[in-house]
């Protein structure tokens, strides 16, 4: 998959960004995103706490508003990962993770739910939050509609699956599963959502999700990380999806002339990472999506495709 262009939108920082829901804000051409901001990487087995921020960036790629919007007020409580929808009356609706503690103390990550109802002028902290456990613990959860989310129970046989549900009036309830192919290399192990789907008719979206597979590299297992591409198809309450082959980015896309890479991992030993929680129809170039990718859980890349190369093999 050719990339057009890519780009650090925080050079120079020592902190780890990533992880960015995305949104245009609607009164002129800057874009806002809320991210991760994570000062040294977490212990075996513990996330990587931080805060939240909010930041609004121009078109010249200059930093024009910088917020904390939450940060962990008890022990044992992060948000993360979040992904921003973008509804016609310019309301936002935020998907989360909340990782929380069991009796043990050991962490639990469940969804959790923003509504923002004042876009126009939310600069603000983050409101509350509702923690979805209906399902039981899970992540990666992606609102697609006002009222429909996507999310992946933590479950083994959830591994190549997505739970659908809706949420009205504040009771959520379960509409199907969404089945993805187990045969892909790039995403042998799971399988999961990225930012959430781009509507091209009522019924058919352009859906960016990643993957995860295990590889043995110099005597130790990692977690590779890659992101693809897929049509998701929806005819009432059923889901089917259409997954494109081979990965649009991978590790390796973010490597120097010398081979090395550009940033340096958060966590090295485990994984190399590509993932995504965010990316936008470029306002000023409708054939144009800019993703918004976390490269080794540290920085933020933007990354331009041709939305017509996105839709190839997919769409007719």
């Amino acid at each position: 998959m050719k990339i057009n262009r890519m780009k650090n939108i925080f050079p120079g920082i020592q902190l780890a960004r990533y992880n960015l829901g995305v949104w245009q804000n609607p009164k002129d051409d800057s874009l806002c995103f809320i991210g991760r901001e994570v000062a040294k990487p977490g212990e075996l087995g513990e996330p990587d706490n931080g805060i939240l921020k909010l930041f609004e960036i121009n078109h010249d790629g200059k930093i024009i508003h910088e917020r904390v919007i939450w940060h962990p007020l008890y022990d044992g409580i992060n948000l993360e990962d979040p992904r921003a929808l973008q509804l016609p009356n310019e309301n936002l609706i935020i998907g989360l993770t909340c990782v929380l503690r069991d009796k043990i103390g050991q962490p639990v990550p469940f969804p959790a739910i923003v509504k923002i109802d004042y876009l126009n002028s939310w600069k603000q902290n983050l409101p509350p939050f509702l923690v979805i456990d209906t399902f039981g613990p899970g992540k990666n959860i992606t609102p697609i509609d006002g009222s429909t989310y996507l999310f992946r129970p933590n479950a083994e046989d959830y591994h190549h699956k997505i739970l659908v549900f809706s949420l009205d009036s504040q009771v959520p309830k379960k509409i199907t599963d969404i089945h993805f192919p187990q045969n892909l290399t790039w995403a042998a192990w799971k399988i999961g959502t990225a930012m959430p789907p781009i509507w091209l008719t009522p019924n058919e979206a352009l859906f960016i999700i990643h993957g995860i597979t295990k590889q043995i590299i110099k005597g130790r297992e990692k977690y590779i990380y890659s992101i693809g591409r897929a049509k998701l198809i929806r005819d009432k309450d059923k889901f089917t999806v259409i997954v494109a082959p081979d990965p649009i980015l991978v590790p390796d896309d973010f490597l120097n002339i010398e081979g090395q890479p550009l940033v340096e991992e958060l966590h090295p030993q485990d994984r190399r990472v590509v993932y995504s929680c965010g990316g936008i129809i470029n306002k000023n170039k409708q054939d144009s999506l800019l993703l918004y990718v976390n490269v080794g859980d540290r920085a933020t890349f933007e990354v331009e495709f041709s939305l017509n190369e996105l839709k190839k093999g997919l769409f007719t």
